[in-house]
């Protein structure tokens, strides 16, 4: 193997080890296999994050229709909306509000096929969560009108949101650990530089922030709970955090404007 070679083998191990959402062993293998060939062969970070021998990203978009192919959405609420920035965070996508003639509003992905992939599945899987919990919360409080339930949903999208965020976060803090260690930089020059080029492909995603309102406290409060509820791929270290949108007004969080 020479250092060429090496360079892309490195490449593809770093691409295993930033992708921290599936079999963290595996991830953990690939990092330390890379650190090894970075020593062997006295490969700069230049050297891997560089245009000429940077790892090949596919790039694309998918959409994401709100609604069903029987009933298009006619517009996209705005708890959808927090749920979909969360998930573009998460997977390293960017999200745009769109609307087809045919499925109607929707959210559309943009980024590494395998990434959009995942946001698209992800972006379904959460939608289908916060209803199931709705209607779950709905036999405990028939008495809940529009209102009670709109609060519940917002209120779950925002902790939704919220737990995705504090995982990227993790992830990015794993990397910098394990470079500190290593004494390269290497994981987080490589997300840097897919971010970097993710956003030259496709412009720099721009997310609007604002104040959720919240009229019913009851109904905010089990909203926020149910999204403690939700796993993903990686659970949050040390359990989950139940603090939530309690109170009459819930934190501001990036969303599109419908």
């Amino acid at each position: 193997m020479d250092k060429d070679q090496a360079i892309r083998k490195t490449q593809k191990l770093m691409a295993v080890a930033m992708d921290d959402r599936g079999n963290r062993n595996e991830a953990e293998r690939a990092l330390v296999q890379a650190e090894a060939l970075i020593r062997k062969f006295g490969i700069e970070q230049a050297e891997i994050a560089s245009t000429e021998a940077a790892i090949d990203f596919d790039w694309a978009d998918a959409f994401h229709a709100y609604g069903s192919p029987q009933n298009p959405a006619k517009s996209c609420p705005k708890w959808f909306q927090i749920i979909s920035t969360g998930v573009a965070t998460f997977t390293d996508t960017i999200v745009r509000l769109h609307y087809d003639t045919t499925q109607g509003y929707g959210v559309g992905f943009y980024g590494d096929r395998a990434d959009i992939l995942f946001a698209q599945w992800l972006a379904g899987y959460l939608k289908g969560s916060v209803w199931a919990a709705l209607n779950r919360a709905r036999k405990d409080h028939p008495e809940w009108s529009r209102i009670e339930a709109e609060d519940f949903r917002k209120a779950m999208a925002v902790r939704l949101s919220s737990r995705m965020k504090d995982l990227r976060r993790e992830r990015d803090a794993e990397f910098a650990a394990a470079s500190n260690r290593q004494g390269t930089g290497t994981a987080l020059v490589l997300v840097n530089d897919k971010l970097a080029r993710r956003n030259a492909e496709f412009g720099t995603p721009q997310y609007k922030s604002s104040r959720i309102a919240m009229r019913d406290r009851t109904a905010a409060h089990k909203g926020s709970l149910a999204g403690d509820q939700v796993g993903f791929g990686k659970p949050l270290r040390g359990g989950v955090n139940s603090k939530g949108a309690t109170g009459a007004i819930a934190p501001s969080k990036p969303a599109f404007s419908c």
